[in-house]
């Protein structure tokens, strides 16, 4: 079983959030992924077990609002 979620790094996730919250606000976001923790999944113990993945790391998000309403 695969873990897709250990394979993103942390200007990835910055970038993938960014440009979802851009798109909702309508606005240029800059994201900024700090702390992030991918527990391993390889060891032959829990291979397969579950799943269920997670993915734990804290994030900055920032953006100018334009005077375009």
């Amino acid at each position: 079983m695969s873990n897709k979620l250990k394979t993103l790094s942390e200007s990835q996730l910055e970038t993938l959030i960014s440009k979802a919250v851009g798109e909702y606000l309508v606005e240029d976001v800059t994201c900024s992924v700090s702390n992030l923790d991918i527990p391993h999944f390889d060891t032959e113990k829990n291979v397969g077990l579950d799943n269920k993945r997670t993915l734990t790391f804290e994030t900055k998000l920032s953006y100018e609002e334009s005077d375009n309403v």
